[in-house]
Parts: C-alpha cells; sequence; structure tokens
C-alpha cells in the first residue's frame, strides 16, 4: 500500500538553501535563484554553493582550471569516441580532446546577480 503526500518524507532547516513558497521564492546563500540562472556562470554557483560567497576573478579562474584538469578524458576513451559515427559523417572528436560546452561559453553578463536579504548561515 503506498502512502501519499509527504508522509516519510524528511524535511529539515539548510544553511544555504531558503524557500518561501507562498511567494515563490528559492535562493542560495542570499542570492535568487532566477538571479543566478541568469547572470552565474556554473562555476560561479559550484564555488557559492561551497563557500556561501560569490568568488573573486581570481579564485573563479582558479576553479575553472581545476574542473577543467578533472575532466581530462583518458586516451584509450578518446580513441573510442572518435572510432564512433556521427550524423554528420566525421569522427565525434576530431584530432583535438572533446570540450565541454561549460569552457566553450559564458552566460555571464556585466551584472552580477543580485543579493537578497537573507543571507547564508
Amino acid at each position: 500500500m503506498s502512502k501519499g503526500g509527504l508522509e516519510d518524507v524528511v524535511a529539515t532547516s539548510s544553511a544555504i538553501c531558503w524557500i518561501d513558497g507562498d511567494r515563490g521564492i528559492l535562493s542560495y546563500c542570499g542570492f535568487d535563484i532566477h538571479d543566478l540562472a541568469q547572470h552565474a556562470t556554473f562555476e560561479e554557483v559550484c564555488f557559492l554553493l561551497w563557500h556561501r560567497r560569490l568568488p573573486t576573478r581570481a579564485e573563479l579562474g582558479d576553479l575553472q582550471t581545476q574542473l577543467a584538469e578533472a575532466r581530462v578524458l583518458p586516451e584509450p576513451i578518446l580513441r573510442l569516441l572518435n572510432q564512433l559515427p556521427s550524423t554528420d559523417g566525421k569522427t565525434c572528436c576530431g584530432p583535438s580532446p572533446p570540450r565541454s560546452p561549460i569552457t566553450t561559453r559564458t552566460r555571464r553578463t556585466t551584472r552580477r546577480p543580485r543579493r537578497t536579504a537573507r543571507r547564508c548561515g
């Protein structure tokens, strides 16, 4: 027999997340989720969740480097990917390793996300 609603669902408070369901607000460390989605990069949000603040430019560059180094695929995997056919008739990766979409584009605008009244604990 299944249970209905939220019975047996564990709910607790969070130091990084704040939700106001009545007003439709979801924020992380005081930043509205919509502002983060529109103005912050993946790496900036990772840093925010780990450190409870947005990174400086230097910190962001360091994190981007660390994440890029962790994405390197071993040569045997690259060879295997290059053997797979693609829809346009070319090999998957070409002569260089595939790049993550995160490294080839940024969604950052000139405006940083706006902090809401509630802050991380």
